[in-house]
């Protein structure tokens, strides 16, 4: 189709004058359809041609076309960036505390989606995607019925290791059934800070964090200190806590009114999913304080709790710490009250000698004499 119609129509043997070749120039337009007036406009009286505000989209610049020796110098400024981005300003400040996201993956990886209708929940179906919820992929989706979400980059939540979502940046979207084919260009892993870096609010941190320099926090914000749930200590002749992690390297066993039938030494035991609990093996040695009296003994069997005389009117209430050392080798000390005259003081090591430490247990040398009184309960780090 014509792109321009002209001022002047000539016919067959016309003559060509000045005027009606002015004419002819001077007073050409644009053809109807010509324009895509979706993207493009005229400025002022149709002097100039110029591109819409929002008239250029993600689907009309190409992958990794746009680059540092295309953009001006100072074009992008604070008042371009959009609502929420950083604030950031002409200072080598700027740049130097930046956030760096490694590239964790560049092999392109295909799935599957379907997207929500108004809250742009996307859901995709992946094998074997290896990202955790944080990462940052970009994804590339294809259409289904003439619509596609948008392509972009986002910050992933992890659902399994087949599938996560992601919320679509339009706002309101129509809703796109599942089984539509998406593909993942790359995704990044792990952020480092260049500078200093600063949080408000709570940080989640989903893996490892590892800190080069020193790190400042506000007093009693680090951690997990993880206490477990007490247990009765009214029946049955062990307690036992299980499932402690293996990068814990320190705990704290704490005892409110421990007592038992019997007249046998309370003992804590450690031990490892590979080899169970161990009742060999220990250097342990207690100091039992009374009035002005003083005893002590030698306890191989577990760290040493408290002496004889468990009986309900001998209550043990305190703390005891066991710490790793190093490798499979646990230090022990703390110290305890039992009834009103008698305070219990204990230390010593012990080498497990299969697994890692993932257990300990409260329970009497004989093992026969039962719990009747009190609780007890566990906090490691």
């Amino acid at each position: 189709m014509a792109i321009l119609t002209t001022g002047n129509t000539f016919s067959t043997g016309q003559q060509v004058l000045a005027t009606s070749l002015n004419a002819a120039v001077n007073n050409a337009a644009f053809a109807g359809g010509a324009i895509d007036v979706a993207t493009m406009q005229f400025l002022g009286t149709n002097d100039q041609i110029g591109i819409k505000d929002l008239g250029v989209t993600a689907a009309k610049i190409a992958n990794l076309t746009i680059t540092g020796a295309k953009i001006a110098d100072a074009t992008i400024t604070p008042a371009k960036l959009s609502t929420g981005a950083p604030a950031w300003t002409a200072t080598t400040l700027n740049v130097a505390n930046s956030l760096d996201f490694a590239l964790a993956n560049s092999t392109a990886t295909a799935g599957t989606y379907g997207r929500a209708a108004t809250t742009g929940l996307i859901t995709v179906t992946m094998t074997a995607h290896g990202m955790v919820t944080g990462n940052i992929a970009l994804l590339d989706f294809s259409e289904n019925a003439g619509v596609a979400a948008t392509d972009g980059s986002y910050v992933i939540t992890r659902i399994d290791d087949n599938s996560f979502t992601v919320v679509d940046t339009i706002a309101s979207p129509t809703a796109i059934a599942a089984g539509t084919v998406v593909s993942r260009t790359n995704y990044y892993g792990n952020a480092t800070i260049r500078g200093s870096g600063s949080v408000t609010g709570n940080l989640s941190v989903t893996g490892s964090a590892t800190v080069t320099g020193a790190l400042s926090v506000t007093e009693g914000e680090v951690k997990p200190l993880v206490r477990a749930t007490a247990q009765a200590t009214t029946s049955g002749t062990t307690k036992d806590f299980t499932s402690i992690p293996s990068w814990v390297k320190r705990i704290t066993v704490m005892l409110s009114g421990v007592s038992s039938s019997g007249v046998s030494s309370i003992v804590i035991r450690i031990g490892s999913t590979a080899g169970g609990i161990e009742s060999s093996g220990y250097l342990s040695h207690g100091v039992v304080i009374q009035g002005t009296g003083l005893g002590s003994t030698d306890q191989s069997t577990g760290f040493f709790v408290s002496g004889d005389l468990n009986a309900s009117t001998y209550a043990l209430s305190g703390s005891f710490t066991i710490s790793n050392h190093s490798g499979n080798t646990w230090v022990f000390s703390g110290s305890a009250r039992q009834a009103t005259t008698r305070i219990i003081f204990g230390a010593g090591e012990k080498t497990i000698t299969s697994g890692l430490l993932d257990r300990i247990r409260l329970t009497t040398v004989n093992g026969t004499d039962t719990f009747d009184a009190g609780s007890i309960n566990i906090m490691y780090e």
